[in-house]
């Protein structure tokens, strides 16, 4: 039985909103009562054998997954989701690798409080193809040379077996499970959409009216999506892609209802951040490697309330928040809460602390140039002016250090906007702003963010102006930090 939009709408009146509300929590906002359900979310683990011994590599990201369910122990959660890659390679000892940390973490499937904590995970590419990639002569097939010995090792010869012996439930294409009173749909890799739909519609009604989960690997295909629109309140969380989830983007509205990006834990690979986020700017963003992308270990924690779900982004290497929760209510809303334009509404604009200044230097030691004779130079024509730290140029490029624009704790700065201008002409990039894939508090170096500029890019004159603009993925800005300086390379 399916459940129509009208009817969704009028048995959800627990927290109805009027058409264009923000949904965003208030500064200092704390539930009333406890959670009525608490998910820990992560996704590929991409756990690996060594290429010599066939022994699971535990700095891969062995020792992340370990992190990621202990805090998941401590959240006191009621399940924990997977969406899939967990084995790199497809062999079985990488799948049972999960299972003897899960094991370790949750024994009998039992938190510390007593109650069972559900297992909801669904199989990825790697852990039914993994044994094959790698092109001639693949990783699998030279540590295992004999082939019934391989057959022993490789996931996808025996996929229901493994799983089951593995996991202890069996491996159905598509499942459905029930924890505390909430559904949860999940389909494995290569399995059509349209059996994931016929399980939906043949099992939620239109009570009771709080959301539903769809668990899949990758970016649902189109028929899926078709006949998810029927039901509004169903929430997807999807893998595959390892982006950040620093980013808001990683939010999609598809077939009528949000899929959350659900990041990789093992930040090898795919980076987590990507080139498509030229849209903030229509300029390719620098300083990728600065920002963090390849310690980000990143997860969720999502809870359930009477009224509204609250997706907590956390990073389980060094630890700490992602930033402010995304929060979605439940009942009525026109637009949908997660749309790009009520997210703009509720991510803020990222500030620079008062007192602020950039430090603009041409040599390698940043300390040398800061024990230079500096000028403390300002311009009053130009808006939000702050003074800045300035110094004179020996070299052929400009290098500049900019603050971390933590002064809006509710807003977190994702990049940061560098405009030069000489006689005329102007100077434009952008750069990631420095440990921005990292808990907050947990930037390196401070969170400082370090900028080179080559002398044949610089505008000409004997004066340059320098702005910085923090900004966030979503765009919104804030105010800048503005320096003069009296150029020798004109």
């Amino acid at each position: 039985m399916s459940c129509s939009r009208r009817e969704f709408f009028s048995g959800a009146s627990a927290f109805a909103l009027g058409a264009g509300r923000l949904f965003a929590a208030p500064p200092g906002w704390k539930p009333a009562k406890k959670p009525n359900l608490v998910v820990g979310v992560i996704s590929d683990t991409h756990l690996r054998t060594m290429p010599t011994s066939g022994r699971i590599d535990r700095e891969w990201s062995g020792k992340y997954l370990a992190k990621a369910l202990k805090h998941f122990r401590d959240a006191n959660v009621d399940a924990v989701v997977h969406c899939g890659d967990f084995a790199h390679l497809g062999q079985v000892e990488e799948m049972q690798a999960h299972a003897d940390a899960w094991n370790q973490a949750f024994p009998n499937n039992r938190a510390p409080a007593g109650h069972e904590v559900a297992k909801l995970f669904v199989a990825g590419n790697h852990d039914l193809d993994g044994s094959t990639y790698g092109g001639k002569g693949t990783f699998v097939r030279r540590l295992y040379p004999d082939p019934e010995e391989r057959v022993r090792h490789v996931l996808s010869s025996d996929m229901a077996g493994n799983w089951e012996r593995i996991w202890g439930e069996k491996y159905e294409p598509v499942w459905h499970k029930v924890v505390k009173g909430f559904h949860f749909f999940g389909m494995q890799w290569g399995v059509d959409g349209e059996a994931m739909a016929d399980l939906v519609d043949g099992t939620v009604g239109c009570e009771p009216p709080q959301p539903f989960f769809v668990l899949r690997h990758s970016y649902p295909p189109k028929a899926l999506l078709a006949r998810m629109k029927k039901h509004p309140n169903a929430v997807g969380l999807f893998g595959h892609l390892h982006y950040s989830i620093t980013n808001w983007r990683k939010v999609v509205l598809a077939g009528g209802m949000p899929w959350l990006q659900v990041p990789s834990l093992n930040a090898h690979g795919w980076p987590g951040l990507k080139e498509e986020d030229t849209w903030l700017t229509k300029l390719k963003i620098e300083g990728m490697e600065a920002a963090g992308s390849v310690l980000a270990r990143q997860g969720m924690v999502v809870r359930l309330y009477d009224d509204m779900m609250v997706v907590e982004r956390r990073e389980f290497g060094e630890g700490g928040k992602l930033g402010a929760d995304w929060v979605m209510p439940f009942g009525t809303y026109d637009p949908h809460p997660f749309s790009l334009n009520e997210l703009k509404k509720v991510i803020g604009e990222p500030q620079f602390r008062a007192g602020a200044k950039l430090e603009i230097c041409n040599c390698d030691n940043v300390e040398v140039c800061k024990s230079e004779n500096m000028e403390m130079q300002g311009r009053k024509s130009l808006p939000h002016l702050h003074n800045s730290t300035l110094s004179q140029f020996h070299n052929s490029t400009m290098k500049i250090r900019i603050p971390l624009a933590d002064g809006n704790p509710d807003s977190r700065v994702y990049a940061y906007e560098v405009v030069v201008v000489g006689d005329g002409k102007k100077l434009h990039k952008v750069v990631y702003a420095a440990g921005c894939n990292m808990g907050v508090g947990h930037e390196p170096n401070g969170g400082v963010t370090e900028l080179a500029i080559p002398k044949s890019d610089l505008p000409s004159g004997k004066t340059l102006i320098v702005a910085v603009r923090p900004i966030t993925s979503l765009g919104t800005r804030g105010k800048p930090l503005v320096a003069e300086w009296k150029s020798p390379l004109a």
